[in-house]
């Protein structure tokens, strides 16, 4: 889609949650904001976070990833959603979808006016602005969209572990801990697991290996405090801060037993990686 942003609103005080930055929780390992970001990046050209200076954790990691943020005054998201119409042709969308895809959002983009997402009987927080207006509009039965309001929502949709779809980043940003036996090449890789808080690889060294030359790689961001890991933690990430790596395999990394590699996502073509080049130079 030429020219369309994204816009994710997570500016909420969260009084549900008990927890303004309920965009970080993660699911199935991977933070609900970068769930919805990469859900929203398959479709969208920019990504822009719109939040509010409180929410200081999810400015700063919004931003380190590539997204770019943007303040509100956090009065509540019908109001902050005014903000959002500056960024038209936008898709927006609350930082709190669990299993948001990108069918979700194209249900909306073939509308020519102000277009709301309708689920289950409500209004899950994803809208299409084709323009600034939002004197007409119409809703869009798009399926099921699950949003998190509470920590109880999160338990739930656990249950269901939905896919999650990749960020696309520079190579440069990603910190291997360790070596690779040989070199391989891919045709359509599946996402690396990275560490959001830190950008070390917890799987994926060799794609990231092979990677390099495009200087793109596909991301999946993981809260590194709710994985595990067969060794120490410490050496993983001090081999990462000083570049002296682990021998291939070392490592071991799984979500509630399950390896990280096996969390539902989708495979890229490294042809489209390629496409994906020229915006980060």
């Amino acid at each position: 889609m030429g020219g369309l942003t994204a816009v994710i609103m997570a500016g909420g005080r969260g009084r549900r949650a008990g927890d303004p930055e309920k965009c970080l929780w993660p699911l199935c390992g991977v933070p609900l904001l970068f769930r919805v970001a990469g859900a929203l990046a398959q479709v969208a050209d920019k990504i822009v976070v719109l939040t509010t200076p409180t929410h200081r954790r999810v400015a700063k990691y919004a931003a380190e990833w590539g997204l770019e943020v943007a303040y509100t005054p956090g009065v509540g998201y019908e109001r902050d959603f005014i903000y959002a119409t500056r960024y038209a042709p936008a898709v927006v969308a609350a930082c709190d979808l669990a299993n948001l895809t990108p069918g979700h959002v194209e249900k909306l983009l073939a509308h020519e006016v102000f277009a709301t997402a309708v689920s289950q009987g409500g209004y899950p927080g994803l809208s299409y602005l084709p323009t600034p207006r939002l004197d007409r509009w119409v809703d869009v039965d798009v399926g099921a969209v699950v949003d998190v309001d509470t920590p109880e929502d999160l338990e739930r949709a656990k249950e269901d572990c939905p896919v999650a779809y990749p960020l696309y980043v520079p190579t440069s940003k990603l910190r291997p801990h360790e070596e690779v036996l040989e070199e391989r090449t891919y045709q359509r890789v599946r996402p690396i697991a990275v560490d959001y808080k830190s950008g070390i690889i917890l799987d994926g060294h060799h794609r990231f290996a092979f990677l390099k030359k495009l200087e793109v790689a596909p991301i999946l961001l993981f809260d590194y405090d709710v994985v595990d890991v067969n060794v120490d933690k410490k050496t993983v990430i001090e081999a990462a801060e000083t570049g002296r790596l682990m021998p291939p395999k070392t490592t071991w990394h799984t979500y509630k037993g399950r390896h990280v590699s096996q969390i539902p996502t989708v495979e890229v073509p490294v042809d489209y990686l390629a496409k994906l080049r020229s915006r980060f130079r």
